[in-house]
């Protein structure tokens, strides 16, 4: 039996739906199709993408020390998830009433957890830096910076976590050729599983904004004009809708 709290007052500010979060949800068909999508998402990845920081790399394999440059850019993408969890909470309250796409907010944050820490135990094992030296540097990035999204609108968001993906994937495509130019192989094995998991991340993202661009096209239009200003990149709407035709 669900409980409530006997103070109504909190009770519906704890546990009821916010207007700006309600505004996310769309028709049923829709909202069906967002949630088969989801799972359809979350079964790909429990079959084909199982793997975790310890028993999936082969950390002790011997090679060679690492550039600097390989280890800055390697740290450039902790430093991204390290700001992670200030980006995910944010979105998964502006989704709370879309379920499928407040599952997959989820799901995304369990995964991303997985590459700060599989990009920590590189950084400590392979790159020269210890674990106190990372959570100091973790403590003073979180302390100077927040990372939150451009906008407060459930399309909107979801457009600007693509891009976060494209972006991504393009960094972790370049730290894997640098990897194996070095003969890295352990950092090379890794960004294959990022890699895997962005792309699929990507791929639901890209699906769901085009089942709801055909469904709301006029949504999905404002959505790739607000995060284009936000970019300060005009152009960058109709390379976006293109690229979800």
């Amino acid at each position: 039996m669900l409980r409530s709290h006997e103070d109504d007052d909190l009770n519906a500010r704890q546990n009821a739906t916010s207007e700006r979060s309600a505004a996310a949800m769309l028709d049923k068909e829709t909202e069906r199709m967002l949630y088969v999508l989801y799972k359809e998402h979350f079964a790909k990845a429990d079959a084909e993408r199982h793997w975790n920081p310890w028993g999936s790399i082969e950390w002790q394999a011997e090679t060679p020390a690492p550039s600097p440059a390989l280890v800055d850019a390697t740290l450039a993408l902790w430093r991204d998830a390290t700001l992670l969890p200030d980006y995910a909470a944010i979105n998964q309250n502006l989704l709370r009433a879309s379920r499928g796409r407040a599952w997959f907010w989820t799901h995304w944050s369990y995964e991303e957890s997985k590459h700060l820490i599989a990009l920590q135990e590189w950084l400590t094992r392979k790159g020269g830096w210890d674990a106190a030296e990372l959570a100091t540097a973790a403590e003073e990035l979180l302390t100077r910076y927040r990372w939150e999204p451009p906008c407060d609108e459930a399309t909107c968001v979801c457009v600007d976590a693509l891009l976060y993906e494209l972006s991504q994937i393009e960094k972790l495509e370049a730290l894997a050729v640098l990897a194996r130019s070095e003969g890295e192989s352990v950092l090379a094995e890794l960004t294959g599983f990022l890699i895997a998991d962005d792309q699929a991340q990507r791929d639901y993202l890209t699906e769901a904004l085009r089942i709801i661009g055909k469904r709301y096209p006029k949504r999905l239009s404002e959505a790739l004009q607000s995060i284009a200003a936000s970019h300060e990149a005009p152009e960058l709407a109709a390379e976006l809708q293109t690229y979800l035709a």
